[in-house]
């Protein structure tokens, strides 16, 4: 279809049957807000799947893990890391209160350090942060950036879903994903660039449903860009409409570029 690499998860160590059903609806602006609650058929099963179609990858997989305490966490990423090309830790999940925990530098900090005694070989880790909305949480996800950086992690995907209430949900609240959160999250690329001085990889996730939606990512600093939502309302043929406009945008950019070397040209 045209991706670069996809992303699995999220996996736990145990099977989880996640919260109860409804748990997904569609939102105004081609959005959505899922309620699910991590269900996953656990790292044990997961890994035979992967262990099965490992031949048969047309490109690189990352499987995202997470848990509930930062023994289960370690362990899970032990698990599956061999049969991945890549793991990413979701700390961020907005329907599983226990992985918050996560979201605290000290605790992160320790999660960390077991995975460090856990990894094998020199396959990349990231972790997938949560969206801020005020300067307390935008200090605090600063901060775990920071760990993050010290810590030797490959790279950082922002954002996860932005957490809201949602009376239809079991737990009353749900993850909203899709165009409504895109400003979000390109604020807080910009934002963990510039912290950052671009010293770590950033993979924006967050409403991208364009060409033009991808290429202010990577102005603000991203390295990658992942999409979901757009893809279930518009199917695998956005991932050629991205391309294409990507190309144009390119082709534009560099006209431009030797518009204003030569003089030629109006800007």
């Amino acid at each position: 279809m045209g991706f670069g690499y996809l992303t699995l998860g999220t996996v736990t160590l145990e099977p989880r049957e996640g919260n109860p059903k409804p748990r997904m609806w569609r939102y105004p602006n081609s959005s959505i807000v899922n309620s699910m609650g991590l269900p996953n058929d656990g790292a044990e099963r997961i890994g035979v799947n992967l262990s099965k179609n490992r031949e048969e990858r047309a490109g690189p997989v990352i499987v995202s893990v997470s848990g509930l305490t930062v023994a289960d966490f370690a362990k899970c990423f032990r698990q599956v890391e061999p049969l991945a090309d890549g793991i990413e830790l979701n700390i961020s999940t907005p329907n599983t209160e226990g992985v918050r925990i996560f979201q605290d530098p000290s605790v992160l900090s320790q999660l960390l350090d077991e995975i460090a005694k856990v990894r094998t070989g020199s396959k990349p880790a990231w972790v997938k942060i949560p969206p801020y909305f005020n300067d307390k949480e935008r200090e605090n996800v600063l901060d775990l950036v920071e760990v993050c950086v010290k810590k030797g992690m490959d790279g950082i995907t922002a954002i996860n879903t932005k957490r809201i209430q949602e009376p239809r949900a079991s737990i009353g609240t749900g993850g909203l994903s899709g165009p409504l959160i895109y400003e979000d999250m390109i604020r807080i690329v910009a934002d963990i660039y510039n912290q950052t001085a671009g010293k770590i990889p950033i993979n924006a996730c967050g409403g991208i449903s364009s060409g033009i939606n991808a290429w202010r990512a990577f102005e603000m600093g991203a390295s990658s860009v992942q999409l979901y939502t757009v893809f279930i309302y518009e199917g695998p043929g956005i991932v050629a409409r991205l391309h294409r406009e990507l190309l144009q945008l390119l082709e534009s950019s560099k006209s431009d570029s030797l518009n204003e070397i030569t003089g030629t040209g109006l800007r």
